[in-house]
């Protein structure tokens, strides 16, 4: 995955500002979307209504079942897209087949009705993850959005249904006087007293326009998963963090080029004034101003004098990369340090939007279903297992899990260790501000340090673990 190719920016977004992220990626390319999704669901459509044609409700069923084959070649789209690709029509075609048939039991049957589909395809189509890391992957990228994606995934119904009855309401103010003979007929064979007895014709038209609708809305919902999937990532992994970085090295780089190329060319020039005094010698008693004069100058010897000017040009050279390397290692040292920096400006203009229960902060889960039962007797087994981040990393998020849990502190996704601090001090003796110090300190050391505590302050810290579970024996 080249992210430096991406046509969009990548940057942390609240919900609804990554479902507008996948509504313009759709809108970017929308003859190509829809004609994609009508690629995947124009012949089995085809198919079964001829074979329902006297049933067009259900046929309108099974159009709506097989929805997810438009939307994985949608999502197909829209992901090649993203990172520059336009996807020929030969690779679409390949990919077909695989729409309809990529775990077809549990994408059409099991998990049809799953509200967080537009989130979880991606995780299916474009990671192909299975099993058991599907779930844990579904987990994560689904926590953040997955109201707003559910919502609309349950509106796009609706509002196709609403679209569908409009464009009847076109089809039937469209149709020329005294051609709608066949539609007037129909209507007046409709008994209101009998209204679920609609008459084929009117049943027909209201299917295809249904349809035409449910394709329109369906493109949209699944731009809107893919960007909200997007941001979960970008959230998760510090997308923008890395691109950061990136284009750093780019600016950096040619900083770097031009300082090398202004040493070498007076490098250069300097080899150039450095020629054998002799040649110079005669060069100037050659011109014709130099005729009738005599010049007597006492001229140094090559040896001597080449030899140390061409060192000061090496030594400066050398320098000079030097001061480059240095420098790039430098600040990639400390934006890699005060990383979470780039994380808070990014969170900082829609905090008020972050729900305070975090379920990740600075990276690390902190949801109780990410815990053990016993965290203090895990941690400490860890530690004897020599995996001391890991220990001392499971101590300090099940520490600001059980302080959001039962203290009710607010910590937001977008803190650092020392906004959790602060927050948990304001909330009182209640959540154990000094336990949760001594855990911060031994944490910080460990994590941006790499100090590593004594295996007593280890067992002690999980010894008097306050939260509730038993401390590690």
């Amino acid at each position: 995955m080249h992210l430096d190719t991406v046509t969009a920016e990548i940057r942390p977004r609240g919900d609804w500002e990554a479902v507008d992220l996948g509504f313009a990626m759709v809108r970017r390319s929308f003859w190509r979307c829809i004609t994609v999704w009508w690629l995947a669901m124009a012949l089995p459509t085809g198919i079964a209504a001829v074979l329902l044609w006297a049933h067009p409700m259900a046929l309108l069923v099974l159009f709506w079942w097989w929805k997810p084959a438009g939307s994985r070649l949608v999502l197909f789209e829209l992901s090649r897209r993203l990172f520059g690709e336009e996807p020929s029509w030969k690779s679409l075609w390949r990919e077909l087949p695989r729409a309809w048939t990529r775990r077809f039991f549990f994408r059409f049957i099991r998990a049809r009705f799953s509200p967080w589909l537009p989130v979880t395809l991606a995780v299916e189509d474009l990671e192909g993850l299975r099993g058991k890391a599907y779930k844990q992957r579904c987990s994560q990228v689904a926590r953040r959005g997955e109201g707003v994606v559910m919502w609309l995934y349950f509106l796009s119904d609706l509002a196709g249904a609403w679209f569908g009855l409009g464009l009847l309401v076109m089809v039937i103010l469209a149709i020329p006087e005294g051609q709608d003979g066949a539609w007037q007929r129909a209507a007046q064979s409709w008994d209101p007293k009998v209204p679920f007895e609609i008459p084929l014709l009117i049943l027909r038209t209201t299917t295809a326009c249904v349809m035409i609708a449910m394709s329109l809305t369906d493109v949209f919902v699944i731009g809107a998963g893919f960007g909200v999937y997007l941001n979960n990532r970008t959230w998760l992994e510090g997308w923008d963090v890395e691109l950061a970085f990136k284009r750093l090295a780019q600016r950096l780089g040619k900083v770097a080029v031009l300082v090398l190329a202004f040493f070498l060319t007076g490098f250069s020039a300097q080899g150039e004034a450095i020629r054998p005094p002799a040649e110079v010698i005669r060069e100037v008693k050659a011109d014709p101003a130099f005729i009738v004069h005599t010049v007597t100058d006492k001229v140094p010897k090559t040896s001597s004098s080449s030899l140390p000017s061409g060192l000061i040009v090496i030594l400066m050279q050398v320098f000079a990369v030097s001061v480059v390397v240095l420098l790039l290692g430098f600040l990639s040292w400390v934006i890699w340090k005060n990383r979470h920096i780039f994380l808070m400006r990014g969170a900082g203009v829609k905090a008020h939007r972050i729900t305070p229960s975090a379920r990740v902060v600075m990276g690390m889960e902190v949801s109780p279903d990410t815990l053990p039962a016993d965290v203090p007797s895990a941690a400490w087994a860890l530690w004897q297992q020599g995996r001391q981040q890991e220990a001392l990393g499971l101590l300090y998020r099940g520490s600001i899990s059980r302080v959001m849990e039962l203290g009710r502190v607010e910590i937001h996704e977008s803190d650092t260790e020392g906004d959790c601090m602060r927050r948990v001090e304001a909330a009182g003796e209640g959540v154990h501000p000094g336990y949760f110090r001594g855990i911060t300190g031994v944490w910080i050391r460990r994590a941006y340090a790499g100090v590593s505590p004594e295996d007593a302050e280890v067992k002690s810290l999980c010894h008097q673990w306050p939260f509730g579970e038993g401390g590690a024996r």
